[in-house]
């Protein structure tokens, strides 16, 4: 039986501005309680995840902040698939180190996290808990993420 090779990736309910954030890959396992300063993960990743579906090979980084400890997710889009890329520093602005790199398909290393924000992105929650995405932003991703699918024949 081979062992998948698959992202999971689960978002929290969000209490005062923090969010618990666990991330699974085979033996690595994560769990994060972000900031929504200084700026807002899930817009960042929304628009990441939008970036990445338009073919922008490095899209904007996600600053998973803990104050002051910090985590970064880097999405590429490799020749031959995708890669999410761990890093971490002790500062918001000190630089970073990588704590893992996962390479894989759309359907591994793309779609979990696209799941994850619309899941989270279908509840409701408020300031002061957490900020409303625009939900023309979710449905932007929704169409680039269907077309995506349909070329990566997922």
């Amino acid at each position: 039986m081979t062992e998948s090779n698959k992202i999971e990736v689960e978002f929290g309910i969000p209490e005062h501005g923090w969010l618990l954030t666990n991330l699974v890959h085979k033996e690595f396992y994560l769990e994060l309680d972000i900031s929504d300063v200084p700026l807002d993960p899930m817009v960042q990743l929304c628009d990441a995840l939008i970036e990445i579906s338009k073919g922008i090979k490095e899209p904007t980084r996600v600053i998973w902040h803990l104050e002051p400890y910090c985590y970064y997710l880097q999405l590429e889009k490799l020749e031959a698939g995708y890669k999410a890329i761990i890093l971490e520093s002790d500062e918001f602005a000190s630089s970073a180190r990588v704590t893992k790199e996962i390479s894989g398909t759309f359907e591994e290393i793309i779609l979990p996290f696209y799941r994850g924000i619309k899941k989270f992105w279908s509840k409701s929650f408020k300031p002061p808990h957490w900020g409303q995405l625009d939900s023309k932003r979710i449905e932007q991703l929704t169409e680039l993420i269907k077309k995506n699918k349909e070329y990566n024949k997922v």
